[in-house]
């Protein structure tokens, strides 16, 4: 199942820092000011070399014009880590996130981590986060794949797993996701490979990290003894080339496309 590493103890009760709502005044003038940065950043990625500098006058547009929407004022804007926080919960952001599409969750997740540095180490930012992962790769997937069965499967347990694959001729396979805040451990390769072993088929992990030295070790160990893993990572759709391939070769494995060559 999609998850992530645990918040530490000690993480900010999310009405900290509860202000007076906006007046329709301030709303007019937050939504302006978040155009014109907006504006100025998207100009500037195309006329600088100054790459960082457009992304802090996008994403600065991107909380004045959050102001607007919420209706809340900006608490604070701290130099150095550049620490912005919203005068909101942040919960409510994440409860929002939950019922938005995907590719708008993660833009809001983004938007609010940079702004708030904290919501990162937020039980209920981490849980958010790793379940719009999980409905972004199975989107990839379904836009990937039309014509197979991608299919979410939705329970915890040992032998249990996020997405299967199945094509037209019955080849399958299942792919077992992780939305991590540090690199791939031998314990998620260790969790895959035994839930291949269970369930006798081939299985896929999708990460949004790159595996560490002493899990890709066990993994091409794991291989080479003749069980059908693999891995992939993906962030973002710059990276679903590898993630086609990926499903693909694993399916080879399985035995998809031997009967008519592909």
């Amino acid at each position: 199942m999609s998850d992530s590493t645990q918040p530490p103890e000690g993480t900010p009760d999310s009405s900290e820092g509860e202000g007076e709502p906006l007046s329709g005044w301030g709303r007019f003038c937050a939504g302006a000011t978040g155009l014109a940065f907006s504006g100025a950043g998207g100009v500037a990625v195309f006329v600088t070399d100054n790459q960082a500098g457009s992304v802090v006058l996008v994403l600065g547009g991107i909380v004045f014009l959050l102001m607007v929407i919420s209706g809340n004022p900006l608490l604070s804007l701290g130099h150095g880590d550049t620490q912005m926080r919203f005068a909101t919960r942040r919960r409510r952001v994440i409860q929002n996130a939950e019922e938005a599409p995907p590719r708008e969750a993660r833009s809001a997740l983004d938007a609010l981590s940079t702004i708030d540095p904290l919501a990162s180490r937020d039980a209920d930012y981490i849980r958010t986060s790793s379940m719009v992962y999980e409905r972004l790769v199975h989107a990839e997937l379904l836009r990937l794949f039309p014509e197979f069965s991608v299919r979410q499967e939705g329970a915890d347990g040992p032998t249990r797993f996020d997405l299967s694959v199945v094509t037209p001729e019955r080849y399958a396979i299942f792919v077992e996701l992780k939305q991590l805040q540090s690199p791939v451990s031998t314990s998620v390769v260790h969790q895959v490979t035994g839930m291949a072993a269970a369930n006798g088929l081939g299985g896929l992990l999708v990460s949004n990290q790159r595996l560490t030295r002493p899990a890709l070790e066990l993994l091409r160990r794991a291989q080479g003894s003749g069980n059908k893993v693999s891995t992939v990572q993906w962030r973002d759709e710059n990276d679903s080339d590898a993630l086609k391939n990926a499903v693909l070769d694993l399916l080879r494995q399985v035995g998809y496309g031997s009967a008519n060559g592909q």
